[in-house]
């Protein structure tokens, strides 16, 4: 993927990017300039390099773009597996409430998974 003509090559994306500033290297980078790995799948979607962008550049699209050319890594097909099994990234039960409790936290009210379903609508089984 080439960097789009619009873009400045300023960082301002890559001061914004929530991924780049825990250390992670999104595709924020990639449109910065910067060498090294990056993963459209670390992108969390906040639009945030997208709105402090001066060229107009839509980043989020081209992240989009490229998530289409590439599989997903397995964790996240995993991830998504467990939405449609009990309605979250990780499958917690009742059962959370007894560590939270042994860390001195507060109990949650999990949502029962047939009203996640509901939530989620009929979107099939995920292979």
């Amino acid at each position: 993927m080439n960097r789009p003509e619009a873009c400045l090559g300023c960082g301002l994306c890559v001061t914004v990017c929530p991924v780049e500033m825990v250390g992670g290297h999104a595709i924020v980078s990639f449109l910065a300039g910067r060498e090294g790995a990056y993963s459209v799948w670390l992108c969390t979607s906040c639009w945030r390099c997208q709105e402090i962008c001066p060229g107009g550049v839509d980043i989020y699209g081209l992240m989009m773009e490229q998530r289409r050319r590439e599989p997903a890594p397995d964790g996240y097909r995993q991830a998504f597996k467990n939405v449609l099994t009990c309605g979250y990234a990780l499958c917690v039960g009742p059962e959370v409430n007894e560590v939270r409790t042994a860390w001195g936290l507060e109990p949650i009210r999990l949502v029962p998974t047939d009203r996640l379903r509901i939530l989620l609508g009929e979107v099939g089984s995920y292979e």
